[in-house]
């Protein structure tokens, strides 16, 4: 078996601090070339059958080599949790193992956002966090492809989770249930949809506010970025140049003691309700049934044990 993560590494104090001040911290060389290696071919694999023309990106997979020996053993390495908790300070579990692709000069990715789908079947106070792994350089003064990110102690996102996604469910049910009530034709439009969904973090003052706060880096693949749930974020084009694609596999980890919030998962279903578009993933309703249920509890999960990454001094 590979190894997966570069046992070389070492996670210094700074790096520490700055994700507790920022909600992010860039890990340079944390993943060998040999594990960037297999996420790429079998990332490739794993998405090949799904839409290659999707609006944002060329494609995206949820749910993916969640079960791949390499990533189990990434999980298992004892490094690699020590790195994970000493940054977090809590008993992490994996739930979501996900590829992006993006096609140069093509795909704009993700605006300014948080991530309400990949943490929107947990509570807004429960804990969450990314690692995102470009699987392609990155240079933020070449053709760009990354991300940028803004630092909680500058903005933050929680008031996402707390106040404006809960609005925004209750505005969007309410609209529902007066038509089915009136039996009335539906009245909200897509694109009606998307600027509640989005036009919060995306309107003009905004996103000024973000885009002159931001932070970028350059990246080789085997660098990673970890970020908690409320770093609000955005992707950057893949603009002209020698690389014609950018791929990057991300993992979703919550508290070990996170707890399902059956509200807030099944507010996700509107898009499929309403416009009959589904979400990309449904894991949102399948990894638990009853409201304050222990995630990592859940039978959904198959040797939950090896997605636990508990503290190396337990």
């Amino acid at each position: 078996m590979l190894l997966a993560m570069n046992q070389d590494f070492c996670l210094s104090l700074g790096q520490i601090q700055a994700f507790r001040r920022d909600g992010f911290v860039k890990l340079e060389r944390v993943l060998t070339t040999e594990f960037v290696e297999h996420l790429q071919v079998k990332l490739d694999a794993s998405m090949l059958s799904l839409d290659a023309e999707q609006t944002l990106f060329k494609r995206m997979g949820y749910d993916i080599l969640e079960a791949d020996p390499v990533v189990i053993s990434l999980l298992r390495d004892r490094c690699f949790r020590k790195v994970l908790n000493a940054l977090t300070e809590r008993t992490l579990f994996f739930t979501q193992g996900i590829g992006f692709e993006i096609e140069k000069n093509k795909h704009l990715g993700f605006p300014w956002h948080i991530c309400a789908q990949s943490f929107g079947f947990l509570r807004a106070s429960d804990y969450g966090c990314s690692l995102w792994a470009p699987l392609d350089p990155i240079r933020v003064c070449g053709q760009g492809g990354g991300m940028q990110y803004v630092s909680e102690s500058v903005i933050s996102g929680q008031f996402m989770f707390d106040y404006v996604d809960p609005a925004i469910d209750r505005t969007l049910a309410d609209i529902a249930d007066a038509e089915a009530a009136a039996n009335s034709e539906p009245s909200l439009t897509l694109d009606e949809f998307s600027e509640l969904r989005h036009g919060i973090l995306n309107s003009p003052a905004m996103m000024r506010l973000l885009e002159a706060t931001c932070h970028r880096d350059d990246f080789e693949p085997g660098d990673a970025l970890l970020f908690n749930k409320r770093v609000i974020h955005a992707s950057e084009m893949l603009a002209e140049g020698p690389i014609a694609r950018r791929r990057a596999f991300v993992m979703r980890f919550v508290d070990a003691d996170a707890r399902y919030d059956k509200r807030r998962a099944h507010a996700l279903e509107f898009p499929r309700k309403y416009f009959g578009r589904p979400p990309q993933s449904t894991f949102h309703l399948d990894v638990c049934t009853e409201d304050g249920q222990l995630i990592a509890d859940s039978q959904y999960f198959r040797n939950p044990e090896d997605r636990k990454l508990r503290s190396t001094h337990e």
